[in-house]
């Protein structure tokens, strides 16, 4: 099958974005205002997740603007229904803030607003929105964010680098990305991870006491990324688990679900660019009791969040691309899904899926009432 006009669609929409290979890696931390606070908001009631949705709409090939996708900041209830957009803009619009794909919201702790990252014109930044879709803040120009339980403060990542240039010797070539705490009264940011060539710490979760933080570390010496565990106070790390990425720590903090590559299944792609997918696992806080959840040997899984009762998990799964560009399907997975099931991995079934639709992430509500407790198996 030729997939060379979907790509070359997905192409255009990478421009539309200026997604160039650094764009995201330049941007740098802005300081936020004294006194910034996080929206206060009455959230809906009952279990409520939240994603970032591309929307595919129809129109003339030669009409751009017709053709642009509408991005949207969407929550929904539990079974996947009364879906409210927060935020929904056309892609292209340059003028009022819209959410950016490829990077899921994040919940203050009591479930009264949503962090994501938008971009308003040429600027991208981290916002605030309250769950009611009203208070809309900017936060900060950094890359993606995580709060802290208690909403006093987030954590985030951003990048720096530079490129060698002629005359610098051999080796110029520098990329890093930190993770940083920010108290969101002051203002004030701390860095908690090194800055290293090669080295990249990306935030996920939080531990409920706030005292840890799950992150994603990367090495350009290692091939493979490993699930950490940073101190919030800044005292240390604890590597946690090899070969896996995005830790999410459960309500109660006794356990960690995350998306790892343990027992891999290899894609076979076009023009010899296989490459491998992994399912999704939990284990104890420690490492140790490593549980597979999952098995699909044609979807890549991600972004597990646990329901507030620690008895579910919601994920995203993205059918595996065989195109002789992988990557660029991955980007915009029209029709990918969000899905749940119980965690310990059983009564798997689909929350929300469209065909028109590209999904980034999921999150659920946290806090007291917003419990969705075991899935019953039929």
């Amino acid at each position: 099958m030729d997939t060379r006009p979907k790509t070359e669609k997905r192409r255009r929409l990478a421009r539309a974005l200026s997604l160039g290979p650094s764009s995201l890696a330049a941007l740098g931390l802005i300081a936020m205002a004294a006194g910034s606070a996080t929206a206060v908001a009455s959230a809906p009631p009952g279990p409520r997740l939240a994603t970032v949705e591309l929307i595919q709409t129809k129109g003339s090939e030669r009409d751009e603007n017709a053709t642009a996708p509408f991005i949207a900041l969407t929550t929904f209830g539990a079974s996947g229904q009364k879906a409210r957009h927060l935020l929904k803009a056309r892609l292209e619009e340059g003028g009022s803030v819209r959410p950016f794909p490829f990077y899921g919201p994040s919940w203050t702790g009591d479930g009264s607003a949503i962090a994501f990252l938008g971009s308003q014109g040429k600027s991208t930044s981290v916002y605030a929105i309250g769950a009611d879709g009203e208070q809309l803040q900017r936060l900060g120009g950094v890359t993606g964010a995580v709060f802290s339980p208690d909403g006093k403060g987030i954590a985030f990542s951003t990048s720096r680098s530079h490129h060698r240039h002629p005359g610098r010797p051999a080796g110029g070539d520098y990329s890093s990305t930190a993770t940083w705490i920010a108290d969101l009264g002051t203002g004030k940011a701390r860095r908690l991870t090194a800055w290293r060539n090669g080295l990249s710490n990306v935030p996920t979760s939080f531990s409920p006491d706030g005292s840890l933080l799950a992150l994603t570390m990367s090495d350009d010496s290692a091939d493979e990324q490993q699930v950490v565990l940073a101190r919030a106070d800044g005292s240390g790390s604890t590597p946690l688990i090899a070969d896996a990425s995005e830790g999410s720590i459960s309500p109660d903090g006794t356990r960690i679900a995350f998306a790892g590559y343990l027992n891999p299944t290899v894609i076979e792609a076009e023009e010899n660019r296989d490459y491998k997918i992994g399912e999704l696992y939990v284990a104890n806080i420690d490492g140790s009791g490593v549980k597979r959840l999952t098995k699909n040997e044609d979807g890549v899984e991600t972004s597990p969040s646990w329901d507030p009762s620690g008895e579910r998990i919601a994920y995203v799964e993205t059918k595996a691309s065989t195109s002789f560009v992988p990557g660029l399907d991955f980007l915009f997975p029209f029709g990918n899904r969000i899905r749940e099931m119980n965690a310990d991995g059983t009564c798997q079934k689909t929350l929300r899926t469209s065909p028109k639709l590209a999904l980034y992430g999921v999150a659920w509500e946290p806090g007291e009432g917003r419990a969705a407790g075991r899935i019953a198996c039929r």
